[in-house]
């Protein structure tokens, strides 16, 4: 029995070892973005307004952003809670876009990204237990990640 173990953890230890200090010849290009957009951050706002739209707006775009906060009646807390979810955000490898999602009482449990025509739709999922009711409605942000655009 204590044979047939030793030889079971040689065995393990070899196959780890093989798979260690291969190299497949691709170097990894931190600038390259991700592979695939991905949520971020959920901002959850009480009584912020705006408009529902799927259209994500780049962070980085200063007319696109100038455009979406426009839609908002109080743009200074938008922006601002913007401006903090973005520097929690940390360095990343692609691009930060933000679209809102949702306008009552629940909040979406996440989203789907889909790109078309140099664009970023953000579409939230279904919530499954929706609330009948509210004390305020909440302006739901969705803060993404998407690929750095290719030059």
């Amino acid at each position: 029995m204590k044979r047939s173990l030793a030889a079971l953890a040689v065995l393990v230890l070899l196959a780890t070892l093989a798979g260690c200090g291969e190299d497949d010849g691709e170097a990894t290009d931190p600038s390259a973005g991700p592979a695939d957009p991905a949520l971020v951050q959920t901002l959850v706002l009480t009584s912020a307004g705006g408009t529902v739209a799927p259209t994500a707006y780049l962070v980085d775009d200063r007319a696109q952003m100038k455009a979406y906060l426009k839609t908002f009646s109080d743009r200074d807390d938008v922006a601002a809670a913007i401006q903090q979810a973005v520097s929690d955000a940390g360095d990343r490898a692609g691009v930060l876009a933000v679209a809102t999602i949702a306008i009552g009482c629940d909040v979406p449990p996440g989203v789907s990204i889909a790109g078309a025509d140099g664009a970023w739709a953000v579409t939230p999922s279904k919530v499954v237990d929706p609330q009948p009711e509210c004390f305020a409605p909440t302006t739901s942000i969705a803060l993404v990640e998407v690929p750095t655009p290719q030059p």
